[in-house]
């Protein structure tokens, strides 16, 4: 989940993309490092504001995925 997420975000302001999926940068920081998990109505305004790079289902179920060792790819088990 996150990692797909904080890898997103790098580079980039995450208060502007609190911003953009109408929450807080506090609460971005909490989806980051696993804290939270978001309802299924934010874990699809991240899914739109990513541009799909980081799936409802990733941020809803991330221990459906694993990180493939050749290319850091979020696969489901």
């Amino acid at each position: 989940m996150s990692e797909t997420l904080k890898k997103y975000l790098k580079g980039k302001s995450r208060e502007s993309f609190a911003h953009d999926i109408g929450t807080t940068k506090n609460y971005v920081n909490l989806l980051v490092v696993r804290l939270r998990r978001p309802s299924p109505d934010l874990a699809l305004r991240i899914e739109q504001a990513t541009g799909g790079q980081v799936t409802r289902d990733m941020m809803l179920f991330p221990e459906l995925y694993v990180s493939t060792p050749s290319d850091g790819a979020k696969v489901a088990q």
